[in-house]
């Protein structure tokens, strides 16, 4: 009886989540707004036809209602269903709200420049990296991979970065932070650098380069990657990772 008094919570909170009102909820279902106001206070349940029907409506599931959840495990078998049916772009929604919900977007303080309706959202930390633009990008990369990634590019440097000097890639990676450590403050001071790069004899003219190619920033305590070429390093040693990693990588041209 406990998870069928929590459906009127359930249902409350599910219409808040989708702008209805009760009325408006009442008049999809059929029913009044005071049997839906019954229904959130617990004071009775709907009939087990309207369950089907609000399960429809709020894009959930029955069991949820019902309080007969099994954790998300129990959704995959329905997912790879669903996903059987779902075009490019529906696939790329439904990840991209899942990374949504797994990270919070952080309501921008400036507002977003007009014709940019959908910027990208990135997410990086300790969990891995989200990235999602809706109904354009959605790619969820976890820390082993992505800590796989750099040591590979450190290894096997290949293109797009072999375009860029060696000493300059060797100092972008001197800089990378570690995932467990991404504070804003971040910096390696300048002594610290300098031994970790000694063998580049020209060190302070690599380090003018890569500062005014907006790569590094010099700030009080030593020098720090800015997060814009943090970004570019990882998704870098991904797309490496993901291309030149032999017997990996699943290719389909055309339709």
């Amino acid at each position: 009886m406990d998870n069928l008094s929590n459906m009127g919570k359930k249902i409350a909170q599910l219409r808040k989540s989708h702008g209805m009102t009760q009325e408006e909820l009442g008049k999809r279902l059929s029913v009044s707004a005071q049997a839906v106001s019954k229904w959130e206070n617990s004071d009775s349940l709907p009939d087990l036809s309207l369950i089907v029907e609000l399960a429809k409506t709020f894009d959930s599931t029955t069991d949820y209602l019902l309080g007969q959840e099994g954790g998300l495990a129990t959704l995959l078998p329905q997912i790879r269903d669903s996903f059987a049916n779902m075009s490019t772009d529906e696939k790329i929604s439904f990840l991209g709200e899942i990374i949504t919900v797994a990270e919070p977007i952080i309501p921008r303080a400036e507002p977003e420049p007009s014709g940019h309706p959908s910027l990208v959202h990135i997410h990086l930390g300790p969990t891995g990296m989200g990235l999602w633009a809706k109904d354009r990008l959605a790619c969820i990369l976890t820390t082993p991979f992505l800590k796989e990634a750099i040591e590979t590019l450190q290894e096997n440097t290949e293109f797009p970065l072999n375009l860029i000097p060696r000493e300059i890639v060797q100092v972008l990676f001197a800089l990378l932070r570690d995932m467990n450590d991404l504070r804003p403050d971040y910096a390696i001071d300048e002594k610290t650098l300098r031994a970790s790069l000694q063998h580049i004899a020209n060190l302070e003219q690599i380090l003018a380069e890569c500062i005014e190619l907006g790569f590094v920033d010099r700030v009080r305590g030593g020098y720090r990657l800015n997060y814009k070429a943090d970004l570019v390093v990882r998704l870098l040693a991904l797309v490496h990772q993901t291309t030149n990693k032999h017997g990996t990588i699943n290719v389909v041209i055309g339709r």
